[in-house]
């Protein structure tokens, strides 16, 4: 889910609620819910003090975790824009939830086949052949929300960096929801250039089992720098992700 909310438009107004994204199982809310053993990707990541991690070993463990876990919940905060997202990770991602901005909140749902987005308080089906400018807006915005939640941009994401390092404690980790995780903090060693933008730090925050827990990247693009932070909880949590309900 990197880099979600890089793509949050704030042209995009509402005051719709949350769209519907029903979790089958409750879990904890902490970190692995639901038990997820680490995959074989993750054999090359040693998580002990001062360990020095190889970036595309990183990433492959990162990417294999989520994949392996499946789904999950994220909070995001980027400069002035956060939110809440349940998603289904894979080749064929799935999400639901909202980004708050100066502007206001914009829901948004997105499947393999659809994506729906809160324009002027109202949901609209995006469709980037459309001659509608709202429908043209919500495919647009929809194709952008698909495009970073592939697999392959977190992998490039972190695979840019070639040296990482875990630090030499443990971190207690506050989430959201309530909940203290201890994780490893493995960063970058020096900027980098990823996807267009100039990296000038990144965390991956990994708990033991090599559990996802988080990262956080401060971004130049045009001039512009934003620190994007993405915590996730619930992973291995089924979610459901329902299409809004319209008139």
């Amino acid at each position: 889910m990197l880099g979600l909310a890089s793509c949050a438009s704030p042209s995009l107004t509402a005051d719709m609620p949350t769209p519907s994204a029903s979790a089958t199982s409750s879990g904890s809310g902490s970190p692995g819910a639901v038990a997820v053993t680490a995959p074989p990707e993750c054999d090359d990541v040693e998580l002990a003090p001062g360990v020095a991690v190889d970036g595309t070993a990183l990433a492959a463990c990162v990417v294999g975790f989520s994949r392996a876990a499946g789904s999950g919940h994220e909070y995001l905060q980027a400069g002035d824009t956060s939110g809440e997202v349940d998603f289904v990770y894979g080749d064929e991602p799935q999400m639901s939830g909202t980004l708050t901005g100066p502007d206001g909140p914009t829901s948004f749902v997105l499947t393999p086949d659809e994506s729906w987005v809160t324009i002027n308080g109202a949901w609209v089906l995006g469709d980037v052949s459309s001659s509608d400018p709202n429908e043209l807006v919500a495919g647009t915005v929809g194709m952008a929300y698909r495009a970073m939640a592939e697999p392959t941009l977190a992998a490039s994401m972190i695979s840019a960096s070639p040296a990482w390092t875990v630090q030499t404690d443990q971190e207690i980790v506050s989430l959201p929801n309530g909940d203290e995780v201890h994780a490893w903090r493995v960063q970058s060693d020096a900027p980098f250039a990823a996807l267009g933008t100039e990296v000038q730090e990144m965390i991956v925050w990994l708990a033991p089992g090599h559990v996802v827990v988080g990262n956080q990247a401060t971004v130049t693009v045009g001039g512009v720098q934003t620190t994007t932070l993405q915590q996730y909880t619930d992973w291995g949590v089924p979610v459901t992700i329902e299409l809004p309900k319209t008139d």
